[in-house]
This record gives structure tokens, C-alpha cells and sequence, in this order.
């Protein structure tokens, strides 16, 4: 690990860095509480208890960001319960931090090579068709489209229990306790799920803590180990002594199952055949109810093909390139700038994303990112990188200056300290119509400003008459 002052390499039995001399005693504690944390979520990960792992992995990330252990088990728990982009999202970040020897390379690889990734897309839109159809009042159309989503994921918890939901709320209770307990094998303590078992009637007993149940009566010891496993004393081993009876017993047995087994086949087989009979039915239901939405749908696309005929025919007149990013890019150029934000580079992360389009992004979390950097002002970042940027062209960084002035510009176009060092970097460079355009344009829109006059005269070291256009 390295020092949170000064970035040089420490270990965790240094008392002061070496470097600059800062105590390392709470730095060291803050990623001890980080690694206890992780631990905690990594045994609840391992008795599936992946709602507390959340937790933990989560507080963990609180107390030491860099903690890529965390973060990459906080992404499997995330894939294990159906969340995919959560889980790549915490991957991103985590190879980001380590970029070398980092297991995240392996799970992104993984994913994008799974033949299923395109199973696991049609997924994600048939649960947010589901949801927007619930929320419209089409319960019906709704639960068609989650049986169809739990069949596809069957670990996609949230989609189990809003079909549960669905299902309790249509009066449906045996079909939402099914739903219910087909998904709590996969998280045992979501506490949503046990609410929902909760108001069904059906009573939630702990993984961790299963009451034991003595069934050899009130003389034998009971062990509960810290594991949560219950072990029973055995009682005396007494010689059992050869009876006739049990043969007996068995003879009888076989006899009323025979006939048992006659009176109850022929209403079974009746029974299935009736069955398969409902499923065809139910199926063609499901069939024309999809339908019906598809029409509906491509009416409704209908009504609007003329108009975005005649968007698209002005767009294409007027585009002549095309340098917009895609989808996958602006995500990973915005996951760049929260990870600038999080190290309080703060104007950097500004910067990065000021002339990204990110009307593509649907994705609630990486919205909220955007909202939190945005949420920076913009002419204290404009400043803060102006500064960096005075300072490279001081050291001779003219590549690096020019990246910096025109950041600033970006985000404060009224930033005319920005505009005279671009003009100076130009003229340093000889390229004397760009510094011209920039000292003209600090002279022309500021005049009152402290850099007009100096404007003036570097226009005058050009051989440059500032009253001539």
C-alpha cells in the first residue's frame, strides 16, 4: 500500500512514512476496519446471506476505496443475484484502481465471452418492460413477461419477487409462495423476500440460527458449535433381537400400497392429462396477450415514423462527421472521471465528462455519478485547472499546458486568463495567427481586464498593429 499523503510505498508495521514523515496510525486502522468488513461479508457470502454481504462489502468500500478485494466480491455477489451491470460497474472501477494482477480482468473477460450475454440483455429489457407494464396497472401482461424473465434468470431475484408481488397482489398466494421460496435458497436473508413470506403466512427461521429439535427426547446433550451446526450426543447401542413381526408388517404393507396404487392411478393420469390441457391454454393466453402488445407498440411507432423520417433526413444534411462515442466508451469515460472525483480531483472529473453526451445513459447509479460531479462549480474548476495549466507552460509542458488552457476554457468560455496563456503557448510555438485570434478575442471581449494591456503588447512583439483587423 501506498502513503495517503505523499503516494510513496509503505507496509503495515511502518509507524511514520519514510518520506514525509506523517503517522500512519489511523491510516492503518481504517483499512484494518476495511479488511474486517470484508472478511464479515465474505463468510456471509459463503452461507449465501448475500443481502448482509452487500452491506458489509459496501461499508467496507466506505472505509478504504481501494480495497479491490472487496469490490470484485461486492461484483459476484452482484452476478449471483442477477444484477450484471452492478457487478461490471465494480469490476470497472476495481481494474481501474490495480490496473496489473487484478482478478477483475478475468470476470469482465468472462462475461463478455459467455454465450449467454446476449440472454442476459433480452433479460434486463423484458424485466423493464415488466416493471413499466406493473406500474401502468397491466398486472397481467406484467406477470406474463416475469414468467418469461424467471425462466431466462432464474437467480434475478428482484424479478422473482416483484413477480411474487404480482401474484399477491392478484389474490395468488400459493403461486407467490413458490416464487418466494424458489428464490430464497439464492439469498436466505433478503429482507424483502422474508417480509413477503411474512405476510403470506409462512414464518422465516435464520440459516445462522435454526432452532435445534431434540427427537431422541429429553436425555440427550445438544451442541451448538459457532458454525450454527447442531451435533447430537448418541445414546447406548443396544443389540436388537431378531422378530417375526416386522416381516409381517412389511407383507401388509406392500398389499395396501398395491391397492392403494389402483384406486389412485387412473385420477392421476386423468389429472396430468387435464393439466398439459390448462398449460396449452395458458400458453396461448400468454402468446396473444404478447401480441396484443406488439401491436400496440408498432401502432404506436407507426404514428410517429413520419416525423422522425423527417428528423433523420435534416440530421444526416447537416452531419458531415461522426465523433460521437459509443455506449460502452461513455461509460467507461465516465467510471474515469468518478474515479478523478473520488481522488478530490474534482475539477479533472468536471473536465472529463463537461463535453460528454450522455443522453444514452439509462442507468440509475452511473446517473447519480453524473449528477454528483456536475454538481462542482464549474468556474472554480475552470480556476483550479488554469493554474495547473500556467504552471506546465512555466515548465516547458507545452503539450500538457495546451490540454490544461483549453479544459479551462471549456468550462469557463468567460476564463480570459485561460485565452492570453493559449495565445502566449501559440506564440511561443510560432504559430502567430492562433495567438493573434486569442490575444484579439482577450483584447475585443475584456478590455477591462488585467490581460488586455498585456495582450496589447505581445500583439506588438508580432509586428501585430491591435487597432488593424
Amino acid at each position: 500500500m501506498n502513503c495517503p499523503i505523499c503516494k510513496e510505498p509503505i507496509t503495515m508495521q511502518t509507524m511514520r512514512c519514510g518520506n514525509c514523515g506523517r503517522s500512519m496510525n489511523v491510516y492503518k486502522r481504517v483499512i484494518r476496519i476495511s479488511n474486517t468488513l470484508y472478511n464479515r461479508g465474505l463468510e456471509k457470502a459463503h452461507i449465501r446471506d448475500l443481502s448482509g454481504a452487500i452491506e458489509d462489502l459496501n461499508l467496507s468500500l466506505k472505509y478504504y476505496k481501494r480495497n479491490t478485494d472487496a469490490r470484485n466480491l461486492l461484483g459476484l455477489v452482484y452476478y449471483e443475484i442477477g444484477e450484471t451491470v452492478m457487478a461490471l460497474t465494480q469490476w470497472i472501477l476495481s481494474k481501474n484502481l490495480q490496473p496489473e494482477d487484478n482478478e477483475a480482468d478475468y470476470f469482465i473477460e468472462a462475461i463478455h465471452s459467455d454465450a449467454s450475454l446476449d440472454t442476459l440483455n433480452q433479460t434486463i429489457k423484458k424485466y423493464n418492460a415488466a416493471l413499466i407494464s406493473a406500474r401502468q396497472g397491466n398486472d397481467d401482461l406484467a406477470i406474463i413477461q416475469l414468467k418469461k424473465v424467471v425462466s431466462l434468470s432464474p437467480r434475478f431475484v428482484k424479478a422473482h419477487q416483484l413477480l411474487a408481488l404480482m401474484y399477491m397482489m392478484s389474490g395468488q398466494k400459493e403461486l407467490a409462495i413458490k416464487v418466494l421460496k424458489a428464490i430464497k435458497p439464492v439469498d436466505i436473508n433478503n429482507t424483502i423476500t422474508i417480509r413477503y413470506l411474512r405476510e403470506l403466512g409462512i414464518k422465516h427461521v435464520s440459516a445462522s440460527r435454526a432452532p435445534a429439535q431434540d427427537a431422541g427426547g429429553g436425555g440427550r446433550k445438544i451442541f451448538h458449535g459457532d458454525s450454527g451446526v447442531v451435533v447430537k450426543e448418541v445414546g447406548s447401542y443396544k443389540t436388537e433381537k431378531p422378530r417375526v413381526y416386522p416381516f409381517v408388517n412389511v407383507i401388509i404393507g406392500v398389499i395396501i400400497g398395491l391397492l392403494v396404487g389402483v384406486v389412485l392411478i387412473s385420477p392421476t393420469i386423468a389429472g396430468r392429462i387435464s393439466s398439459d390441457k390448462n398449460s396449452e391454454i395458458a400458453d396461448y393466453g400468454e402468446k396473444l396477450a404478447t401480441k396484443d402488445k406488439t401491436i400496440s407498440d408498432l401502432q404506436y411507432d407507426n404514428e410517429n415514423l413520419n416525423a422522425q423520417i423527417s428528423e433523420l433526413q435534416k440530421s444526416l444534411e447537416e452531419a458531415t462527421t461522426d465523433d460521437s462515442l459509443s455506449l460502452a466508451e461513455t461509460y467507461e469515460k465516465i467510471i474515469e472521471a468518478y474515479i478523478s472525483y473520488n481522488d478530490d480531483k474534482k475539477s479533472e472529473a468536471l473536465a472529463m465528462i463537461s463535453g460528454l453526451d450522455v443522453s444514452a445513459v439509462e442507468n440509475e447509479a452511473v446517473k447519480s455519478i453524473l449528477t454528483q460531479i456536475q454538481s462542482e462549480d464549474a468556474m472554480t474548476a475552470s480556476a483550479e485547472i488554469f493554474e495547473k495549466g500556467r504552471i506546465s507552460y512555466n515548465n516547458g509542458n507545452y503539450d500538457e499546458a495546451l490540454t490544461y488552457l483549453t479544459e479551462a476554457l471549456n468550462l469557463n468560455p468567460d476564463n480570459y486568463d485561460a485565452m492570453y496563456f493559449l495565445g502566449r503557448l501559440y506564440h511561443k510555438q510560432g504559430n502567430s495567427k492562433k495567438a493573434e485570434s486569442y490575444y484579439r478575442q482577450v483584447i475585443d471581449d475584456y478590455p477591462d481586464s488585467p490581460r488586455a494591456s498585456e495582450a496589447r503588447s505581445r500583439l506588438s512583439e508580432l509586428g501585430i498593429d491591435v487597432d488593424t483587423q
